[in-house]
Protein backbone atom coordinates (compact mmCIF):
# COMPACT_ATOMS: atom_id res chain seq x y z
CA UNK A 1 0.00 0.00 0.00
CA UNK A 2 1.24 3.73 -0.77
CA UNK A 3 1.76 6.01 1.61
CA UNK A 4 0.67 9.70 1.08
CA UNK A 5 1.26 12.93 2.67
CA UNK A 6 -0.40 15.84 2.28
CA UNK A 7 -0.79 19.12 4.16
CA UNK A 8 -4.62 20.28 4.86
CA UNK A 9 -6.18 23.85 5.91
CA UNK A 10 -7.32 23.87 9.27
CA UNK A 11 -10.88 23.96 8.10
CA UNK A 12 -10.74 21.07 6.20
CA UNK A 13 -8.63 18.93 9.11
CA UNK A 14 -12.00 19.69 10.80
CA UNK A 15 -14.27 18.94 8.75
CA UNK A 16 -12.66 15.84 7.60
CA UNK A 17 -12.69 15.38 11.58
CA UNK A 18 -16.15 15.50 12.04
CA UNK A 19 -16.93 13.25 8.81
CA UNK A 20 -14.86 9.87 10.44
CA UNK A 21 -16.25 11.09 14.16
CA UNK A 22 -20.35 10.97 12.67
CA UNK A 23 -19.37 7.71 10.52
CA UNK A 24 -17.52 5.81 13.39
CA UNK A 25 -14.47 5.46 10.97
CA UNK A 26 -10.95 6.83 10.77
CA UNK A 27 -9.46 10.07 8.80
CA UNK A 28 -7.53 7.63 6.55
CA UNK A 29 -11.22 5.66 5.91
CA UNK A 30 -12.73 8.93 4.87
CA UNK A 31 -9.94 10.23 2.48
CA UNK A 32 -10.67 7.31 1.15
CA UNK A 33 -14.10 7.34 0.62
CA UNK A 34 -13.90 11.31 -0.81
CA UNK A 35 -11.30 9.33 -3.31
CA UNK A 36 -13.41 6.77 -4.36
CA UNK A 37 -16.14 9.58 -4.89
CA UNK A 38 -13.67 11.86 -6.98
CA UNK A 39 -12.97 8.49 -9.13
CA UNK A 40 -16.63 7.98 -9.82
CA UNK A 41 -17.56 11.85 -10.65
CA UNK A 42 -14.49 11.24 -12.93
CA UNK A 43 -15.46 8.45 -14.42
CA UNK A 44 -18.90 9.29 -15.20
CA UNK A 45 -17.55 13.08 -16.83
CA UNK A 46 -14.85 10.76 -18.94
CA UNK A 47 -18.34 9.85 -20.32
CA UNK A 48 -20.32 13.13 -20.88
CA UNK A 49 -22.39 12.84 -17.38
CA UNK A 50 -22.03 14.44 -13.87
CA UNK A 51 -22.96 13.15 -10.92
CA UNK A 52 -26.18 13.94 -8.80
CA UNK A 53 -27.52 13.94 -5.27
CA UNK A 54 -30.70 12.44 -5.36
CA UNK A 55 -33.31 11.36 -2.62
CA UNK A 56 -36.05 9.53 -2.54
CA UNK A 57 -39.63 10.58 -3.12
CA UNK A 58 -41.99 9.33 -0.44
CA UNK A 59 -43.80 6.03 -0.53
CA UNK A 60 -43.38 6.05 -4.85
CA UNK A 61 -39.96 4.76 -4.25
CA UNK A 62 -39.18 7.75 -7.12
CA UNK A 63 -35.93 10.05 -7.00
CA UNK A 64 -35.76 13.40 -7.04
CA UNK A 65 -33.20 15.20 -8.33
CA UNK A 66 -31.95 17.74 -5.29
CA UNK A 67 -28.68 18.63 -6.82
CA UNK A 68 -25.52 18.69 -8.59
CA UNK A 69 -21.92 18.37 -7.78
CA UNK A 70 -19.65 20.82 -9.66
CA UNK A 71 -16.19 21.36 -10.03
CA UNK A 72 -14.74 17.58 -9.90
Amino acid sequence: MSRLTINLSHEIDQKLTDIANRNGITKAEAMRKAFALLAVADSLKQRGNSLGIVRENGNEHRLEVVGSVIGL
